[in-house]
């Protein structure tokens, strides 16, 4: 019985870390947005900048300086949205093996509704999860739709986890 609670346990973290994963790519997503916005106000500062240094520099070489005074940070790049990606991907592959053996040590079959409708909703949380796992990576930009994948992936997985916390008969 000991392998049981083990592998409950395992299995619970598992579903944390989950969430966790979620939560933290849609931070990401968060910041990707808010850093475009930044971006594209220094872009515009900029183009208006040069546009005033251009009127007021009194021959061409002046200006071409004027415009390359400020050296331009290239951007800063984190390993940590790929590691979120990662850690979401095992819990992704582990969480079905690991509840699929729990059912069976417990001698659930797996035609109970409840079982079978967590399976249903754990599909298109993980299709979310990986979409929005690949956008955050891929640094794609668009943080509407990032925060839409986690908001449905993170109410499949909720959703999942009331099922399996209640376990309606």
């Amino acid at each position: 019985m000991e392998h049981f609670a083990l592998l409950r346990m395992l299995h619970g973290v598992a579903g944390v870390l989950l969430f966790v994963a979620f939560f933290a790519l849609a931070g990401f997503c968060w910041r990707g947005r808010s850093r475009l916005m930044r971006t594209a106000q220094v872009i515009a500062e900029t183009e208006a900048g040069v546009e005033t240094a251009q009127s007021v520099a009194e021959t061409p070489a002046e200006a071409e300086v004027a415009a390359t005074a400020e050296p331009e940070t290239p951007p800063r790049t984190s390993a940590w949205p790929v590691l979120c990606a990662v850690l979401l991907l095992l819990c992704l592959i582990g969480l079905p093996v690991s509840g699929w053996w729990l059912a069976h040590l417990a001698g659930w079959p797996l035609g109970q509704p409840w079982l079978l409708g967590s399976s249903l909703l754990f599909l298109p949380g993980a299709i979310c999860g990986l979409w929005l796992a690949a956008r955050v990576a891929g640094r794609s930009a668009g943080a509407r739709l990032g925060l839409g994948l986690a908001l449905v992936g993170v109410s499949c997985f909720a959703a999942i986890l009331g099922l399996m916390v209640i376990k309606p008969v």
